[in-house]
């Protein structure tokens, strides 16, 4: 899922893409294809369920008692691979060959390792594959390679042994040694079958517990919390200091300053305005992040969180990709709106984040499309956050606006953003902040274009 994606929609799909620009770090094969296929949960007690899992896990994680035993365990899941597709063979009764039957070792062998740490019982369960194992390793050497032994068949180690007496290759032997080997293959799979079902459910375990471990360390890199699910459908979601973790750490490595907020999501539209530079496009994008994790079963980006689930996330944010479809700006966005509106249509409860609505078009009609779509926001109690530049927004909704520049008087023309408050506060008056000139002339704009601008400004 990319959300930053050109005036797109943005429904609820793999997580897996801004997860890994996260950070996370899930070691398997068969858990990035876990990860891939998380549900977009709108169930809030599974989602409180898995929670408690992750808050379960990130104590073993900080238990210092507990650090060989992670580390192992953390090595043995970096060796399991998605065997599925052999699994699936083995539970429709097909005779599989010497790799497919080393897969199914290799993974026994694993579940019984794992089988042995206390953290593991903790967290998930796993059944017992010690028979499975054996099937495989019939001189019981615990080693993980896997061949035809000897020890299957003595008629075959009769054979083995007149082949390597012989200088020169002996067809016939060779023919019955193959023969041999195959009816052993054929039998090594009939003797697993019964013992298909647990593998699977094994597999799909240590899947699960990879991402639960990555969902864990994540919480821990980040300062994640967990959240509050709210059941009433209608109540209002609330985030203390929410934040967006990357643009957090990339302003860290430039030893500046985060600055997290408070929000409100209310079950209706808010209009929210403010200076440029003043963090509106950031604020739907961390709202967008926070509700994705949530209900993808993650922790959340805040100090706290009290989340109302949506049925999906459609987030309208400008770029460049329209262009590249043979779409104009105001073309794609409009429709856009219109599959938002589609959406309403049928019944969904959708989060909608739209950045800059209209604003491609002239002012006067702009502003009459964000109050026409606000309009309809309300009547439908929409949750909605739409972020706009345009005066004389006439729609009736919850308007915000970004507190904006602080101490005028004494800015930093090379550290403008030190200079801005981005809380959100109310803004009743609805009227648009006019302090783009003002930023222009700190950045060093050509004095006369700041003087004729001014000037155009007052008449």
């Amino acid at each position: 899922m990319n959300t930053d994606t050109s005036h797109t929609l943005v429904y609820s799909k793999s997580p897996l893409k801004f997860l890994e620009d996260l950070g996370l770090e899930v070691r398997s094969s068969v858990g990035r294809a876990h990860l891939n296929n998380l549900p977009f949960l709108k169930d809030a007690e599974k989602l409180t369920w898995e929670y408690q899992q992750i808050a379960q896990t990130i104590s073993v994680l900080k238990d210092t008692e507990n650090s060989k035993a992670v580390n192992h365990v953390m090595h043995q899941l970096s060796e399991v691979q998605d065997i599925h597709g052999t699994l699936t063979n083995l539970k429709q009764k097909t005779t599989l060959n010497d790799i497919e039957l080393f897969e199914i070792k290799h993974f026994a062998l694993i579940v019984e390792d794992l089988r042995q740490f206390d953290i593991i019982v903790k967290l998930i369960q796993l059944p017992d594959t010690i028979e499975a194992v054996d099937v495989l390793d019939p001189e019981k050497e615990r080693i993980d390679t896997f061949f035809i032994y000897d020890s299957y068949s003595q008629q075959l180690a009769d054979i083995r042994k007149k082949m390597k007496a012989t200088e020169e290759i002996d067809a016939d032997l060779f023919h019955q040694a193959t023969e041999i080997e195959d009816s052993i293959r054929e039998e090594l799979s009939s003797k697993l079958v019964p013992f298909a079902a647990d593998l699977i459910l094994a597999l799909n375990q240590l899947a699960y517990l990879d991402v639960l471990f990555a969902k864990a360390v994540l919480s821990i890199k980040l300062g994640l919390t967990q959240p509050t699910i709210l059941l009433d459908a209608d109540a209002t979601s609330n985030y203390k200091g929410i934040f967006h973790p990357q643009i957090k750490a990339l302003l860290k490595e430039q030893n500046k300053e985060y600055q997290p907020i408070d929000v409100d999501i209310p079950n209706a539209p808010t209009l929210i305005t403010g200076i440029n530079m003043g963090g509106k496009t950031v604020i739907l994008r961390t709202l967008a992040l926070a509700q994705y994790m949530c209900q993808f079963g993650f922790f959340v980006p805040a100090d706290t969180a009290k989340i109302t689930l949506v049925d999906s996330i459609m987030m309208c944010i400008d770029d460049d990709q329209n262009h590249l479809q043979g779409l104009s700006s105001f073309a794609a966005e409009m429709k856009n709106i219109n599959q938002v509106l589609n959406t309403l249509n049928e019944g969904q409860r959708p989060l909608v984040l739209i950045d800059e609505l209209a604003r491609t078009t002239n002012p006067t009609e702009g502003s009459a499309i964000v109050s026409a779509v606000l309009e309809i926001f309300r009547e439908q109690n929409v949750r909605a956050f739409v972020t706009s530049h345009y005066d004389h927004i006439k729609a009736t909704c919850r308007r915000k606006r970004v507190k904006g520049l602080t101490n005028l008087q004494d800015i930093d023309a090379n550290h403008i953003e030190r200079h801005i408050d981005y809380s959100l506060v109310d803004d009743a008056a609805g009227e648009v902040p006019h302090e783009a000139l003002r930023i222009a002339e700190l950045l060093g704009t050509n004095p006369t274009l700041i003087q004729r601008a001014n000037t155009f400004l007052n008449e």
